[in-house]
């Protein structure tokens, strides 16, 4: 169900600042609204550019947080190219990703630089269900076979079929444009259990003159 945003502004009676209406953001909310995502405006918000709450499935897949339930709040356009990559985890049949770190004011560990994910610009997915089948439940840090694939082979020759999947996801948004950088396990012993899925600012997007 599509969700338009100055229908949700009315309703709510939340007025959007000036200075978040940016031709940037306008063009990001209207790609939302063409790909029919669920959402609401979630600023001002430190930091973030184009802040919304997501309300619903992107690309098919429904996130849900580690713990207790929160909003799923991002900046404009990681929930973009999050939606655009859905088809990436329907294919494997997983439609449910568990997240831990979404929005969160902080430095990368050991330094005082800003983490992106101070501004609204990296998700950490750690769990990837199938709502059809219960008990397929598969985890990064279980199931993800470190040190696969090499050049061209990016999938490489996994053991399992849910190895297999993992590595598929990976391999798909890695090479999709639609993100900065997506982390694996193979990075370093912090990304030993998620994905960090990282995508660019609206601005410095390159991959929108062709879409």
């Amino acid at each position: 169900m599509r969700f338009p945003l100055l229908l949700l502004v009315a309703a709510m009676g939340v007025p959007i600042p000036a200075e978040a209406r940016s031709q940037a953001g306008d063009d990001c909310l209207a790609r939302l609204d063409e790909l029919a995502v669920a959402y609401r405006p979630a600023g001002p918000l430190q930091g973030v550019r184009e802040p919304v709450e997501v309300l619903g499935p992107l690309g098919g897949v429904e996130y849900r947080a580690f713990g207790r339930p929160r909003p799923l709040i991002l900046d404009c356009s990681l929930v973009y190219s999050l939606a655009l990559a859905g088809r990436y985890f329907v294919d494997e049949g997983l439609r449910v990703a568990i997240f831990s770190d979404s929005y969160h004011r902080r430095f990368v560990r050991g330094t005082d630089r800003w983490s992106k994910h101070s501004f609204g610009l990296a998700l950490d997915v750690h769990v990837f269900e199938d709502p059809s089948h219960p008990d397929r439940k598969i985890t990064v840090e279980k199931d993800y076979q470190r040190g696969l694939g090499r050049g061209k082979d990016c999938i490489g020759h996994p053991g399992d079929s849910r190895a297999r999947s993992l590595r598929m996801i990976w391999c798909r948004m890695a090479r999709s444009e639609l993100f900065r950088m997506v982390l694996d396990p193979d990075f370093d012993a912090d990304h030993r259990n998620h994905f960090h899925i990282q995508a660019p600012a609206w601005e410095e997007r390159s991959d929108l003159a062709w879409r």
